[in-house]
């Protein structure tokens, strides 16, 4: 994880504990820690995360300082740094595209996945591991063409549709 930026003073913090502390070389402060840097850590103490990640909501709005993960998510140097793998990627002159999680309609990859799988169940059982691998492949190539082109075309229009009505 990068440094991160202070929000009170706009200085460069760092994550983790220097080398040279006397308990903690090299780890990562946690919650609190950065939390206490900054300043706005409570008397009374902060809750980890609110229950079942749902923050707590006064008149309509979102608390800033209901629990130690609405502070840490909500600094802009935060929600703009873009993953170490995505930067070293882009750095190289590549594109580097993610797909959110636990949607496979999102994704065409899973979506092609999922119509072969369906094949693999309704052409029966095998009884070795070769013929269980054989009739894997041969379930994947059965996927048409153009239905994988559909699912490329669609992830799109899907992803939009995901993302216009996210809160």
């Amino acid at each position: 994880m990068h440094d991160g930026i202070n929000p009170l003073t706009g200085t460069p913090q760092s994550f983790y504990f220097p080398e040279d502390h006397p308990l903690y070389p090299g780890w990562f402060k946690g919650m609190e820690q950065i939390i206490r840097e900054w300043g706005l850590w409570p008397t009374n103490g902060l809750r980890c995360k609110c229950p079942r990640f749902k923050c707590l909501q006064r008149k309509g709005q979102l608390q800033p300082n209901c629990c130690c993960r609405r502070i840490l998510f909500t600094p802009p140097d935060f929600t703009s740094q873009r993953p170490q793998l995505q930067e070293f990627i882009k750095s190289c002159g590549h594109l580097c595209d993610y797909y959110p999680k636990y949607h496979c309609e999102l994704n065409f990859i899973e979506q092609y996945w999922g119509a072969a799988k369906l094949r693999y169940r309704v052409a029966g059982r095998t009884r070795t591991l070769n013929a269980m691998e054989k009739k894997m492949l041969e379930c994947l190539d059965d996927v048409p063409l153009e239905q994988i082109r559909r699912y490329v075309s669609y992830s799109p229009f899907f992803s939009f549709l995901f993302f216009s009505f996210q809160d």
